[in-house]
């Protein structure tokens, strides 16, 4: 499932490059996406990241409603390579029926930020993602969602492209960044004889989209129009994040979520707001919501928490 969408349904930085330390190439800064990771390698922390969004019922009952509370926070251990640690609690409510709840399985990223062209604003990277089984937690009232028995391993491919080489000034504001990965389970799903099954699970291609077009970019690089502080620091963002099965038999179905919303990056600290919007029945019923805080401990505590590991000795 996708990054935040694994989050609550058992289905996961743009200024100035003088004043910011994160996601720069260039005169380009990437933003943190909701829907999928971005490419750079940080020090920072989303406290938290909620989402809601209405599930399809499959049987023409009511829709349940998905919804979660995730952390995640990010940590370099050298300049280019660091790690990122994420888990939350979801909800699955149903009218009617006792609502599935729980703490998700704890996740754990390796990243290496590879390459970076300032010239072009480019930037790539490449990482690993663990979720390790067995690790959240099921309700008080015995009703479990998210705490999965078999755990997955996911080789991810992550790239951001600034569009400063345009020749058409407006256009130049806008960026495009992009992720495709491999999920792999501990145990594959398999049937016996009498068509019964174990508790394994299937390949998964996982991948995404966005789309960002940053005004500071634009105010800054193309031409000043004297806007307000506030409408400078802001980032319009539209992405799509994409699941499917990648291997046979598998139990899981193509997944498409559409977000569209606006971020507002300051020196410290950083709030996203999207809407979700599913691409087809699997994905969700109706539209639902995303918002995230997202903290920079680079400008917030320079000296120990926004450095890397390497450089505390």
């Amino acid at each position: 499932m996708f990054r935040s969408l694994c989050a609550a349904a058992a289905c996961a930085l743009l200024l100035s490059p003088t004043a910011y330390a994160h996601g720069v190439a260039g005169a380009h800064m990437f933003i943190n996406t909701l829907l999928i990771d971005d490419s750079n390698v940080a020090d920072e922390a989303s406290l938290p990241t909620f989402m809601w969004l209405p599930q399809s019922s499959g049987s023409g009952g009511p829709s349940p409603i998905a919804s979660s509370a995730t952390i995640e926070i990010d940590k370099r251990l050298t300049e280019n390579f660091g790690f990122a640690l994420n888990t939350g609690y979801q909800w699955l409510a149903t009218p009617g029926q006792k609502t599935l709840n729980g703490w998700q399985n704890l996740a754990a990223t390796l990243k290496y930020k590879v390459y970076v062209n300032d010239a072009h604003e480019f930037m790539a990277s490449v990482g690993v993602t663990r979720q390790f089984a067995r690790t959240g937690a099921n309700s008080t009232n015995g009703a479990a969602l998210g705490n999965d028995d078999v755990g997955s391993t996911t080789p991810t491919l992550y790239a951001s492209k600034g569009l400063g080489d345009l020749p058409i000034g407006p256009l130049r504001a806008l960026a495009v960044t992009g992720t495709f990965g491999l999920s792999v389970p501990d145990r594959l799903l398999k049937y016996d004889f009498n068509g019964n099954a174990n508790n394994g699970g299937s390949r998964q291609w996982q991948g995404g989209l966005s789309l960002q077009y940053s005004i500071r970019y634009l105010e800054t690089q193309v031409q000043d129009h004297h806007l307000p502080a506030f409408v400078r620091n802001l980032t319009p963002v539209v992405e799509v994040a994409w699941s499917s099965p990648a291997s046979r038999p598998n139990n899981g179905n193509t997944q498409y979520l559409f977000g569209a919303g606006i971020n507002y990056t300051a020196t410290t600290y950083a709030v996203t707001a999207e809407a979700l919007f599913p691409g087809n029945s699997q994905s969700g019923s109706h539209p639902g919501f995303i918002v995230q805080f997202h903290l920079f401990f680079d400008d917030l505590l320079p000296n120990s928490l926004g450095k890397p590991v390497a450089q505390w000795f």
